[in-house]
């Protein structure tokens, strides 16, 4: 919106109809309805906004959102005089643009100088009425007046070079004249306070020109008035800066970075950030790139496909992200502060809803903040950055829907759900918890069900979309061919200890398949030759080449020069999905066995797997991420010895003990009768829900890794810390007690 661009439409300077609350209470004398600065009318008192951004110009804007973000960031705990108490409503910038002169005008002296605790103060008061045949609003850059239409109200002056500090706007209905008041404050003998009112007539009507707000063709008779006020209401918004603040019904913004309580934990936090990523870049200037993954997310970008190996949600972050920078340092950077912001929030809502002791808070942002998997895992070219952020923004909005609903929350939770499924399919059992935090809420029935069909709505559509993609390109309608031949891989792992002798026969469309598998097993018994096949519950089956499931979709597609890999690939999920299903229910007993115990074994204490070495160990890229991060060459390096990361190696011990916590803190909860207590009753089910139906899901059907298990692995620590920290607190209080 242009700065001198003229507001013609009455219903947009309607108090009435302004869409916008007033932060003071009911307005009354002469408190401003609007501030005019530079061509445009701002409800008063300002506000940062969407809207009076883009009034003020979008260079103007970035500087006053940046003086903003500085007050927030550190803001006066109470302030004592004027000055402060506006900066901390709109920052220096907006200070000075809008408040400085104006607060000059009526109090006669700078806002620094005012101390809060002094006002109101009397005032003199000139009141100079011009009757107008009409408004006007005058366009500065071209010169030409435009028509006004402006209901009754009172307007703050913020122009440097016009002393009328106030504008009040009477309509006289009965002539269609309008009323326009000026208002100059002084204590005599200040601002000519004896003059003729000649004088104040003519400095009226300059000055209404010099505004933009009427020609001086139009005045029809210009009155002068003198009389004591006390200026009460103007800045009484300021004076609540004055009063502590109650954050127990705040917004999470305002509890974070309001409340000087969090102060600290906000400056740690920022520092902590920028020092980790700082140092953790020098070591690792690039990138990681998974082999396979990465890559396949970085040509899905490329190529802007619909359809993929891998769900498109995160290629077409990556596609949107190049728009603005292609450096990977940019991208790494984005997805840590992303991960770290997400996973803060979850803890601040915590504190909030649990009010945990200090010592547990300051070990809660701790964990978050000196968590090293956060850094390696942001470092990666790969969706589960992305994926974590969304589910734990997804959780954390989640949360207040159980303790606080309101529609605009329920709306976004829908659409984080939403984008959460975009990037992996994992989120398919999160409606399940949604479920059950919306049941929890406290909100009319209709509502919740609205809002659960809102989030299903969405995923519906979405999954309707990829199938009929993949039915344009296989002439068969299904969802993700990753099902079918995650299904197929799952089964092969409990099908190869069947014994050839045990070996059932199966249905005429599996046989050729299942004699390529079968000959593979019989020929890969000897393990020191073929150390894969020593392993349990992995991926292997789904991507080596050299696979039984590899090499019978080559084959099929033998005569067939002209399909891609893509379509190759897809045209076998329906087919390994049956053939996944029946071998499963053909040998339950060593499914189980050799699969589903194994895959639980692994969710207990997920392996590190590609996070163990930077860049897989490998210390060149693909010419695909060579184009896209416009590298120089294909090499990549680290600054220190090794690409091992070896401060991971302790997380698989390390998930497994806070699980075992974790488990039993859900148990002492229950004995400690803490499920009585409301609040912490619906937190603790919503955390074990979460925990106990991703395990399901993730024995039985996904592979099982420590970046895949992430977001239940948060989740359930935080909790666990929270549980140690409440026992404590309970152990505390009985020993004080007991010792009285």
């Amino acid at each position: 919106m242009s700065d001198a661009g003229p507001v013609t439409d009455p219903e947009t300077l309607s108090p009435e109809n302004s869409g916008e609350d007033l932060d003071t209470g009911v307005a009354s004398g002469l408190t401003p309805d609007y501030l005019f600065y530079r061509q445009q009318f701002y409800r008063y008192p300002i506000k940062m906004n969407l809207i009076n951004l883009q009034k003020i110009g979008w260079w103007r804007a970035l500087i006053w959102l940046l003086s903003w973000l500085r007050i927030a960031i550190f803001p006066h705990r109470k302030p004592k005089q004027l000055e402060q108490a506006v900066r901390y409503s709109v920052g220096k910038y907006g200070f000075d643009q809008f408040y400085k002169d104006y607060i000059r005008k009526v109090s006669g002296r700078a806002a620094r100088e005012m101390a809060l605790e002094s006002l109101p103060e009397n005032r003199q008061l000139i009141t100079v009425s011009v009757l107008l045949k009409k408004l006007s609003l005058l366009n500065k850059r071209t010169g030409e007046w435009k028509p006004l239409h402006l209901q009754d109200c009172n307007i703050a002056v913020a122009q440097a070079d016009v002393k009328a500090a106030d504008l009040e706007v009477r309509n006289d209905p009965a002539t269609g004249n309008v009323w326009v008041s000026l208002h100059y404050y002084s204590n005599p003998p200040e601002n000519g306070w004896q003059q003729p009112d000649e004088v104040f007539q003519q400095q009226a009507v300059s000055e209404l020109e010099l505004t933009g707000l009427a020609a001086a063709a139009n005045v029809l008779d210009v009155s002068v008035e003198r009389q004591e006020i006390i200026v009460a209401d103007h800045f009484n918004f300021a004076k609540a800066q004055l009063k502590d603040k109650d954050y127990s019904n705040a917004s999470l913004a305002a509890y974070v970075f309001k409340n000087p309580a969090n102060r600290w934990y906000v400056l740690g936090a920022i520092a902590a950030i920028i020092i980790q990523f700082g140092v953790f870049k020098y070591l690792y200037p690039f990138a990681a790139f998974i082999n396979g993954d990465s890559y396949a997310y970085l040509d899905s970008a490329y190529h802007n496909l619909d359809t993929a190996t891998y769900p498109i949600g995160y290629s077409r972050f990556l596609r949107l992200f190049s728009i603005f920078c292609k450096w990977d340092t940019a991208l790494v950077g984005f997805q840590y502060l992303l991960v770290e912001s997400s996973l803060l929030a979850l803890v601040f809502t915590l504190c909030y809803f649990l009010k945990p002791a200090k010592g547990t808070k300051i070990v809660l942002v701790c964990f978050v903040l000196f968590n090293p998997v956060l850094l390696y895992l942001a470092n990666y070219v790969s969706s589960d950055t992305m994926f974590l952020s969304l589910s734990l923004i997804w959780f954390t909005l989640l949360f207040w829907i159980m303790y606080k609903p309101t529609p605009k929350l329920i709306f976004w939770h829908g659409i984080v759900l939403f984008l959460a499924f975009t990037v992996r399919y994992n989120a398919l059992f999160y409606p399940a918890i949604a479920l059950l935090g919306f049941i929890l809420a406290n909100k009319r029935f209709w509502l919740k069900l609205a809002g659960l069909g809102f989030a299903v709505l969405l995923i519906f559509a979405f999954v309707q979309f990829t199938s009929n993609k993949y039915k344009k390109l296989t002439n068969i309608k299904q969802f993700t061919p990753f099902t079918g031949w995650q299904l197929a891989n799952n089964a092969m792992y409990a099908y190869r200890y069947v014994d050839s002798a045990h070996r059932k026969p199966v249905p005429k469309k599996f046989e050729a398949l299942d004699k390529g598998i079968r000959e593979y097993f019989d020929s890969t018994r000897d393990t020191r030759r073929f150390p894969s096949e020593a392993m349990k519950a992995s991926t292997v089956y789904m991507w080596s080449p050299g696979m039984p499931l590899q090499t019978y979709m080559r084959n099929q597609f033998k005569k067939d020069s002209t399909a891609s890999q893509h379509k190759k690939w897809a045209s076998m999920g329906p087919l390994y999905a049956e053939y996944g299903r029946y071998i499963i229910q053909q040998y339950p007993m060593q499914f189980a066995e050799n699969y589903l115990w194994p895959n639980f074994i692994k969710y207990y204490v997920p392996p590190v797997e590609f996070l163990e070495k930077y860049n897989m160990g490998i210390d060149s890229v693909t010419e695909v991420a060579k184009v896209w991060f416009n590298y120089k060459d294909r090499k990549v390096k680290v600054r220190l010895k090794s690409y091992n990361a070896t401060i991971l190696n302790p997380y698989p011990v390390i998930v497994g003990m806070m699980t075992v916590m974790f488990l039993f803190g859900c148990i002492s909860m229950l004995v400690l009768k803490a499920h009585k207590n409301p609040v912490l009753r619906k937190a603790m089910l919503l955390a074990f829900a979460l925990w106990s139906v991703n395990m399901g899901f993730s024995v039985f059907a996904s592979p099982i890794a420590l970046r895949f298990q992430l977001f239940p692995i948060l989740v359930s620590a935080a909790f666990t810390i929270l549980v140690i920290g409440y026992i404590a607190e309970a152990a505390f209080t009985n020993t004080q007690t007991e010792s009285k």
